[in-house]
């Protein structure tokens, strides 16, 4: 068993964090339908900023440990959650110029930082959260900026909801191996 292997085991692919975007998508999508614009994206920025610790308090019912020390992966596993905090500088300054496409711009940067971690857990479901959040948000916004902000984080939901369910049973036959 290779250090990948004992880094999938031990975090459980590291379930945590997309079951608190799942939470956390579905908040924000009830942000964009209930609040005001400005009042929606400032709570959904606010929001995006709890999924680290939520993930750390699923992680925990899950009896993971989220930060198992098996260097260089957990070096690597930290410099990948760490570029995801790059994009809040994007995401402020569409907050500020073009809020319409704050949704959009998000399913692409965060649906994208997925990709490099269906390597890291050899993980069909991160590969396609990765690559399906950004099809659906480049899908979406053809139909305008208005349509775009109404509908993404909606349109988000079952994507993770999908890759939930792929990532429990990619564990479930880990388990059996």
């Amino acid at each position: 068993m290779d250090n990948r292997d004992k880094l999938i085991r031990f975090t459980k692919k590291g379930i945590g964090f997309p079951l608190a975007g799942l939470l956390v998508i579905s908040i924000l999508t009830l942000f964009i339908n209930v609040l005001p614009q400005r009042q929606a994206l400032i709570w959904s920025i606010i929001a995006t900023g709890s999924t680290f610790p939520l993930a750390f308090f699923i992680s925990k019912i899950f009896d993971v440990n989220p930060f198992a020390k098996l260097p260089p992966l957990t070096d690597l596993g930290a410099i990948l959650a760490f570029a995801q905090f790059l994009y809040w500088p994007v995401l402020i300054m569409v907050f500020q110029l073009i809020p319409n496409w704050f949704p959009f711009v998000f399913s692409v940067l965060f649906g994208s930082h997925f990709i490099p971690y269906g390597w890291l857990y050899k993980s069909t479901g991160y590969y396609f959260i990765g690559f399906s959040m950004p099809i659906v948000g480049c899908i979406i916004a053809f139909g305008g900026s208005e349509f775009s902000y109404a509908y993404t984080f909606a349109a988000l939901i079952p994507i993770y909801a999908i890759t939930c369910g792929l990532l429990l049973k990619e564990i479930q036959l880990q388990k059996k191996e």
